[in-house]
């Protein structure tokens, strides 16, 4: 199939582009709109296709576009441009693709989506370009030390692998000889035993012949010697494998006890000082309604540290649960509305004493979680934007969207109007005890637990955390969470209160 004969059928696009698109030096490909596994389907691609990869239009028009991936296209981006297609946005993304002679080259490209006279998407257009390798831009260099990282991690788990099956295999075979020993060992008594009950027997038949009987006699009981020898050998090594076993279950009791010694001293010291710090959060309350406007901004920094040591002494009990296997999440429908309105409460005075705005748009939605701890992960987030924002606004608010799997789901976004984190950070901000180095941070507020706390609890209630962020413009922290099932008839009324209510709130953040 030609180009134009690909385009012509499409019925979508006029021939008197092709031109145009024949002289770009970009790649141009034009696929159907079908996303779904194995993929769209080229229709058209330009002159500048086949001089990057080496196909030719008639080899690749009716293809998926994925005959270009290889070993090392990277999936985690692949799947992110999916996600933006799926969502009816442009994607940006740089993939390692392969050229038809089996070469591999650096591939960036835009994708957006071609929307007919219904408003639906008819088509999809790239424009990929060769991104030659300079080993000396420091996004190539990042792009392959991150490689060599992952590489690095790769070999070091198959080594780890290596060794464990070794180790397992190893003691697999000490068992099996101790077994096989222990078999013969019984074996050998069982025939012992015969043959003594025999050498009894004969010595009872012949006892007239007292002299080849003691004979016999002294054979049997040498060979009974011999055997007894080497079943008090076989027994004492089942002793020590015995031995050794209950050595590392002693180990392995005393770790355990170790655990459960820590998670009672930080559950015991948790409580004592939660205590004071309630009574110093009620006094503060106190205060906030009696002192004047000139004591606010003390009033603030007090109620700020109020709030830093709350959630620390929550981070350290929820690490020591953690680190224990203590924490069980208990999955139900949770009504964001409450949660909400809890959240609000507190953080809109914290965030009035600072002289930042706080807001909360309304969500009415219902969510399969665990009530304290996805409130947990909320409060977490909206401590490290009060922590990071020294003027303007923090957000807390809700999205509707649909997973890798297309299941219903809510996306709960913290925005803030602090400093932004670069790219290169945003990975790192989710380890323990990590901080970066900004102006804008209080230095005596936190030791890096918030955030680390949220990817751990997000990981055990299987639900996943995002992150945006623009330096100098400031960030949003999301975690998505199913939805609730609901039933024809009452998602329909929903769905009706729902339409109400974007015309008075919108529908979203915005």
């Amino acid at each position: 199939m030609s180009n134009a004969q690909g385009l012509r059928d499409s019925k979508a696009w006029p021939l008197v582009i092709q031109p145009i698109w024949d002289r770009l030096d970009q790649a141009v490909i034009i696929t159907d709109r079908a996303l779904a596994a194995p993929g769209p389907v080229i229709r058209y691609v330009n002159g500048a296709f086949t001089r990057i990869t080496g196909y030719r239009a008639d080899e690749v028009i009716g293809r998926s576009p994925r005959m270009l991936h290889c070993g090392r296209t990277d999936k985690p981006v692949s799947a992110a441009i999916m996600r933006d297609l799926l969502d009816g946005r442009f994607a940006r993304g740089t993939l390692v693709n392969r050229r038809k002679d089996g070469s591999e080259y650096l591939c960036s490209m835009v994708i957006a989506p071609l929307i007919g006279p219904s408003g639906e998407t008819e088509h999809f257009i790239c424009v990929a370009d060769e991104l030659k390798e300079d080993r000396s831009s420091s996004a190539f260099q990042r792009l392959y030390d991150e490689l060599e990282r992952a590489q690095t991690l790769i070999e070091d788990l198959e080594r780890r692998q290596t060794e464990t099956d070794s180790v397992i295999a190893r003691q697999r075979c000490e068992l099996n000889a101790l077994t096989v020993r222990h078999d013969a060992t019984l074996l050998q008594l069982d025939q012992v035993q015969e043959r003594l009950a025999l050498r009894e027997s004969a010595l009872d038949r012949f006892s007239k012949a007292s002299n080849e009987s003691s004979t016999e006699l002294r054979a049997s009981r040498e060979e009974l010697r011999i055997m007894g020898e080497e079943l008090r050998i076989s027994l004492k090594q089942v002793e020590e494998a015995n031995a050794h076993l209950a050595k590392s279950n002693e180990e392995l009791q005393r770790l355990r006890a170790a655990d459960a010694a820590k998670l009672r001293l930080l559950a015991s010291a948790s409580h004592d000082l939660r205590q004071p710090v309630m009574s110093m959060g009620l006094f503060l309350d106190v205060l906030r309604h009696r002192l004047g406007d000139a004591e606010r901004p003390i009033l603030g920094g007090l109620l700020a540290a109020h709030l830093s040591i709350r959630t620390l002494l929550d981070g350290m009990l929820d690490t020591a649960r953690l680190d224990a296997g203590a924490l069980e999440p208990a999955i139900e429908p949770v009504p964001m509305p409450v949660m909400f309105e809890s959240i609000a409460g507190e953080f809109a005075i914290q965030a009035e004493m600072r002289g930042i705005r706080f807001r909360v748009v309304p969500c009415h939605a219902e969510v399969l979680s665990d009530a304290q701890l996805l409130e947990r992960i909320l409060r977490n987030l909206l401590a490290n934007a009060l922590k990071y924002t020294a003027s303007g606004t923090i957000l807390l608010g809700c999205r509707r969207c649909r997973d890798a799997l297309g299941r219903r789901c809510l996306r709960i976004e913290v925005w803030d109007t602090g400093p932004g984190i670069e790219e290169a950070n945003q990975a790192a901000i989710f380890e323990e005890f990590r901080q970066l180095d900004t102006t804008s941070r209080d230095r005596r507020r936190g030791v890096g637990l918030g955030l680390a706390i949220v990817s751990r609890l997000a990981r055990q209630l299987d639900h996943r955390i995002g992150l945006r962020s623009c330096p100098g413009r400031g960030s949003v922290f999301s975690v998505t969470v199913p939805l609730v099932q609901q039933s024809g008839g009452r998602r329909s009324r929903r769905r009706g209160v729902r339409g109400r209510r974007r015309s008075t709130a919108g529908n979203g953040i915005q």
